[in-house]
């Protein structure tokens, strides 16, 4: 009888891990490569998929897949955006069957935002309109330089389950507006539902710092910021806060936060739990008054009807610290990156280990390597309690494009910047039921060699491949996966995922995303589409 369990636990076992495969289940024709401007993926509620790429110089390129993956529609739009100065996608959403695209801008050294709508099914344009604006730079205040100076003056966020949608707009030291930030309430058709200003009437704090925002449809909108005073250098005293704009209220109201007492939060993250229907707050912060470099993630449920109290969880990857201290003989520094919230009302977080290294050649002007390292998840009960972690060591490093907290979330919600082909070494992840897909692009040597710890970046992206890693609880230190089998032929170019366009079809499971590969003729790239 034990004989006979063991048995179907381990067919059950190879069940599981079949089904865990990630294949692919369509891929379009070839196409050109972009290789500047900004691009990204989004699958439609329809069913439908767009591949949209922003350039700098040739407006937008649209192309448009129907249900069965085919090429639908295929358009070149001219906008009103000028030319991309301070450039920034601030985010592309779904609305209405429509594809919504935010976009900043600096014209004659004022921060402007337009938003264009695009027909989800012709890819022709609905509506293109500038709707917001700043108070000018002051004269050379602002470094003109293309895609490395991007606006930011401009934050929106759309509700996941409905068309509803909000604007933040930063009018730092703008007297000629009631505030120092202004936030708007619109619905799927874009039209205003309410706005207000945020007026800081407790005068020990002078300076606010927006974080995220989360909007819960047509109910309210939560705006978390970190009010603060600079009483000297390199010592601020602050405290989080949340501004709610209700649907019956036109001005915001405000609540202290427990979270985070006693520092300095930098950056914050927030998505609403519809299980617990509680906001989970995700951050950066150091001390007050402590040393800036000492980061650590803070992280926090909070009751938007504030009806029971802020709680406070130690998210540190506790696990991942011990086995990267056994690997590599260090402790894990990775910071929050992402998180997934699950079904069950449980999330996962994603850290990656990100440094900056200033390089000062002789006669030439220094530059910043970003530095990015291993990868952890870290699964959560919906208490907040520890499940199971999972480490990936890896490497990779950027020279032309420096790494912002959350980015890769921030980049779902946007799009991917297009920078000298370092759209290549970052990394793409989605939730599929219980389990965190995270791919990224390596050469199988160096896979191998971060297998057991001594993880290596590459140098030539067409000598690389698309992996994959599946996390769950049956593996602390998951094993690589080749998405398209391996490069047998060594004379052959590999295919590589360009990470940040990804996006995931939650109805039916699937990944789409986008990867380099060739034919007799010609080499460029197709939208796949994976299913786990």
């Amino acid at each position: 009888m034990k004989k006979f369990l063991l048995i179907i636990q381990f067919v059950i076992m190879l069940a599981a891990t079949a089904f865990a495969q990630l294949t692919t289940v369509s891929q379009s024709p070839l196409f050109k490569e972009p290789v500047s401007g900004y691009a990204r993926i989004l699958h439609m509620k329809n069913g439908s998929t767009i591949f949209l790429q922003v350039t700098s110089r040739d407006g937008l390129y649209v192309d448009i897949y129907d249900e069965d993956n085919k090429p639908k529609a295929q358009t070149h739009l001219s906008t009103n955006f000028g030319t991309l100065l301070g450039s920034c996608v601030n985010a592309l959403f779904e609305t209405n069957n429509d594809l919504v695209l935010f976009i900043s801008e600096v014209e004659s050294r004022q921060p402007v935002l337009y938003r264009i709508v695009i027909d989800g099914n012709t890819g022709n344009i609905k509506r293109d309109e500038k709707i917001a604006m700043t108070n000018r730079y002051a004269y050379f205040a602002q470094p003109f330089i293309t895609q490395y100076e991007p606006v930011t003056s401009f934050f929106v966020r759309r509700d996941p389950t409905s068309e509803n949608y909000a604007l933040v707009v930063l009018h730092n030291n703008d007297r000629t507006v009631n505030g120092n930030l202004e936030v708007i309430w619109y619905n799927g058709n874009h039209k205003e539902i309410s706005r207000a200003y945020y007026a800081n009437s407790d005068t020990r704090y002078k300076n606010i710092n927006y974080l995220d925002m989360v909007v819960m449809g047509d109910e309210k909108v939560c705006l978390f910021a970190h009010i603060y005073n600079q009483t000297e250098a390199g010592d601020k005293k602050g405290q989080l806060i949340m501004a709610t704009l209700s649907r019956t209220v036109d001005t915001l109201t405000l609540d202290k936060l427990n979270i985070g007492v006693k520092k300095v939060i930098d950056s914050g993250l927030v998505k609403f739990n519809p299980v617990t229907k509680k906001i989970l707050f995700i951050g950066y912060a150091h001390a007050e008054a402590g040393d800036e470099e000492k980061y650590a993630g803070i992280f926090g449920f909070v009751d938007p009807s504030r009806q029971t109290p802020d709680q406070e969880i130690d998210i540190f990857p506790a696990k991942a610290n011990e086995k990267t201290k056994a690997i590599a003989g260090r402790a894990y520094t990775g910071m929050p990156q992402n998180i997934f919230v699950r079904s069950d009302g449980g999330f996962s977080i994603v850290y990656e280990e990100l440094t900056r290294k200033q390089v000062k050649p002789l006669n030439a002007a220094s530059y910043v390597y970003c530095i990015k390292d291993w990868l952890a998840v870290e699964s959560f009960d919906v208490n907040g309690q520890p499940q199971y972690t999972c480490l990936m060591p890896r490497h990779a490093e950027l020279r032309n494009w420096e790494i912002s907290a959350f980015n890769t979330e921030r980049v779902s919600r946007s799009a991917q910047p297009l920078i000298k082909g370092e759209q290549y070494r970052g990394y793409a992840c989605f939730q599929y039921k219980d389990r965190v897909y995270v791919t990224l692009n390596n050469t199988e040597t160096n896979m191998k060699k971060a297998a057991k710890g001594k993880a290596e970046g590459f140098n030539a992206v067409r000598d690389t491949d698309g992996y994959y890693y599946i996390c769950d609880a049956s593996n602390d230190l998951p094993e690589y996966k080749p998405l398209f089998g391996l490069n047998i032929n060594k004379d052959d170019d590999g295919h590589p995922l360009v990470m940040g366009v990804s996006d995931y079809d939650t109805d039916k499971g699937r990944f789409v995303t986008l990867k380099m590969d060739k034919t007799a003729e010609h080499r460029g790239v197709r939208v796949v589409w994976l299913q786990p």
